[in-house]
């Protein structure tokens, strides 16, 4: 690894990590990572713009095209129109991908454990430390 690596990229690094362990695990549900990272970011309740995505992902607004589309074919996520501004779109869960998503993020949740485990209880706590304080407001 670069030694030059910022936070973001080794955090960004770290995840997917944790999301192609998901797949290795069997619990891909014939999604791609950026698919699943795009899951994530929208969450159960929320909903995204495309240009929100892009920012997340580090992708061109483009490529989140295609992403979404291939997405919408799969019954993944759907387009809503914003009611104020027409060209604003955002892009949401459907119910049946709700579903999925609760599933991955229980297998993700095991796998992270499982990497955790591999630090002693002193780093574990300097870690869930460290968490913590980056997390507060």
């Amino acid at each position: 690894m670069n030694m030059k690596t910022n936070l973001d990229d080794l955090l960004l690094i770290f995840r997917r990590k944790i999301l192609e362990s998901v797949k290795r695990e069997g619990l891909n549900h014939d999604l791609t990572i950026s698919q699943i990272e795009i899951l994530n970011f929208i969450g159960l309740t929320s909903k995204k713009t495309m240009r929100d995505i892009a920012s997340y992902l580090k992708i061109t607004p483009p490529s989140v095209t295609t992403i979404i589309e291939e997405m919408e074919n799969k019954g993944l996520v759907k387009r809503i129109n914003d009611k104020v501004d027409r060209r604003v779109i955002f892009i949401t869960l459907t119910v049946k991908t709700r579903k999925t998503f609760a599933s991955i993020c229980k297998q993700k949740e095991l796998i992270f454990k499982k990497m955790i485990s591999k630090l002693n209880k002193k780093d574990q706590k300097i870690l869930e430390r460290i968490i913590n304080i980056l997390i507060k407001e």
